[in-house]
């Protein structure tokens, strides 16, 4: 009896020691769980105000500089202990900020204790503000040409200054530089991203900014001029090239993506180097110039008269063997063409032979029928006859054409295709032979 005593007085010591360590458990799981569900701050906001005037990307830094003390100081902390010891942080933050801040002095703050806590920072701005600002713009190694074009890109930079920098205490300023500098890149990549933009301001209650604008790489560095006309003859143009040249040349150190963005305008301006001079506006002529920006850019001018058409030619035939035996003929030919409506004109032709020292005179008149499509009617006055024909100009390179002459009662029927500015070639038949003709054009 005494052994079976014994052992149940350890087991109930041993249940009673399993019983107190549960207890202790339950206990530890409880407080810890209240700890767990107490309520914490999550996230600190931040306003900035003043009685006066700041800057919205200036109260943006400023109240990023109050979230940062405010984390540091706040976040995860009891909501209960942050209520309790309310003013004691918010005296902690008026103190840190108001020695880093310069050019306003601190007023107030205010903690909105929450998860998401939030904290009001009213500011009093010094007296000495700025009251004026001027912005001075430089384009530097651009000709006058183009310092306009970006002149009015970025006129709206003046702006952006003042939205900045006005009414902001003088001692202030400092606290704009990193804005100012985020605001400047974002403007120019906006508005004129072939071109980076440095400023330094000489700060007073009239402030003074001075912006040196520079180009970006790539950059023109060579330029390519063509001068054609297929009014005119292409010699005449030789006479105004120096001046389109130099026209061009203004484009280079001047950055590819800037003529490539304001392509239409160059190409104006370049053919108003033509377009303006009195010679071409007695005769009509109107110029369309054609870029291609790259770092060895190429231009294209062509200038066309609206009134008036004078050509030069010359014929050599291959194939077509003529009564006398020649194996072709070589004609130089003269064309002057006066225009009297947008459909109707008179003209003349001047054939000169060099085989036999032979002239061809010609006059006569031509209407558009359609578009594309023009007749003529001309009279020889070296054998008095009369000829007719039609050109259809069915393809930018490629013209139909017929004639009829009725000395001979001929009708000729001719395909010609445009190599380029310089050199045409024509599949010709006729009544008796076929055969091929070269036309170079003066």
């Amino acid at each position: 009896m005494k052994g079976l005593v014994f052992v149940n007085v350890n087991l109930i010591k041993r249940s009673l020691k399993i019983l107190m360590l549960a207890m202790a458990f339950m206990a530890g799981i409880s407080f810890y769980s209240g700890i767990a569900y107490a309520q914490s701050v999550d996230k600190v906001t931040v306003t900035v105000s003043s009685d006066g005037h700041i800057p919205h990307g200036v109260c943006q830094r400023m109240e990023k500089s109050v979230q940062a003390i405010g984390a540091q100081l706040l976040e995860g902390k009891p909501l209960e202990n942050v209520q309790s010891q309310r003013n004691h942080y918010e005296d902690i933050i008026q103190q840190v900020f108001d020695k880093v801040l310069v050019g306003y002095t601190v007023k107030s703050v205010n903690i909105q204790p929450g998860e998401e806590l939030n904290i009001s920072v009213r500011l009093l701005g010094w007296n000495d503000k700025i009251d004026a600002i001027t912005v001075e713009k430089r384009v530097v190694g651009m000709p006058e040409v183009v310092e306009k074009i970006l002149l009015d890109d970025i006129s709206d930079m003046d702006q952006l200054f003042a939205d900045t920098l006005q009414g902001l205490p003088v001692a202030a300023v400092d606290w704009t530089n990193g804005v100012m500098k985020h605001r400047v890149k974002d403007f120019m990549n906006e508005r004129s991203p072939e071109f980076r933009a440095d400023f330094d301001v000489e700060v007073g209650e009239n402030t003074k900014v001075i912006v040196d604008v520079y180009p970006l790489l790539p950059v023109v560095r060579t330029i390519d001029l063509s001068m054609r006309s297929d009014t005119l003859p292409n010699a005449a143009l030789l006479t105004e090239r120096q001046n389109m040249q130099d026209g061009a040349d203004m484009f280079v150190g001047v950055p590819v993506a800037f003529v490539k963005r304001h392509k239409d305008t160059i190409e104006e301006l370049l053919a108003k180097r033509i377009d303006d001079l009195e010679v071409a506006k007695f005769w009509g002529i109107h110029t369309k110039v054609d870029i291609k920006p790259a770092e060895r850019m190429e231009v294209m001018s062509r200038s066309d008269s609206r009134n008036v058409y004078v050509r030069f030619e010359g014929w050599g035939e291959l194939g077509h063997r003529k009564d006398s035996g020649d194996n072709g003929e070589i004609m130089l030919r003269g064309i002057f063409a006066k225009q009297f409506t947008s459909r109707d004109g008179a003209f003349a032709l001047v054939d000169f032979y060099p085989k036999n020292t032979r002239w061809d005179f010609d006059l006569g008149l031509y209407r558009e029928l359609l578009p594309k499509v023009k007749a003529n009617v001309r009279y020889s006055l070296r054998d008095s006859y009369w000829k007719g024909g039609v050109e259809y100009n069915f393809a930018k390179r490629l013209t139909f054409r017929y004639e009829y002459r009725a000395q001979d009662r001929i009708s000729e029927f001719a395909l010609r295709y445009k190599l380029h500015d310089f050199l045409a070639l024509e599949a010709v038949m006729d009544n008796d032979d076929k055969w091929l003709r070269f036309i170079g054009y003066f």
